[in-house]
């Protein structure tokens, strides 16, 4: 009966490790800074093979500091803010791929935050074939 009692403590003291474990790193990682792109999403039609999109990217520190911020676009490989109060930027986008900006710090280079850009080609309706015999079931 011991044994038993044992390894359900054992267990739940486990359990209790692990999901504070998770808590405390989703608390550092919202408590540093909040990234946005404005949108988020661009569609383009299957016979357009670019996207042309202004994005407004916004961010909120908790701490007033410089910022950089990077991507895979070649036009806007880095830019980086002059100011403190500076908390907004807005890029015209041509691609056909999809984006990933980082928010970084510009003292030390770390990373604060991170949103994507996702360029997404709708799909052509699909015609439904019709059946010869309206009453058959296959």
């Amino acid at each position: 009966m011991f044994v038993k009692e044992q390894k359900v403590y054992h267990f739940f003291g486990i359990l209790i490790l692990i999901f504070s474990a998770f808590y405390a790193k989703a608390d550092t990682l919202t408590g540093q800074a909040q990234f946005s792109a404005t949108p988020r999403l661009c569609l383009i039609d299957a016979g357009d093979s670019i996207c042309e999109i202004d994005i407004v990217l916004k961010w909120q520190l908790d701490t007033e500091q410089l910022v950089c911020i990077t991507s895979n676009y070649p036009s806007m490989a880095q830019w980086c803010s002059d100011s403190v109060n500076e908390h907004s930027l807005q890029i015209s986008v041509k691609t056909d791929k999809n984006i990933h900006f980082v928010l970084i710090n510009k003292n030390n280079n770390n990373e604060l935050a991170d949103v994507r850009l996702k360029v997404t080609t709708t799909s052509e309706t699909k015609v439904r074939r019709r059946y010869r015999n309206p009453w058959s079931l296959f």
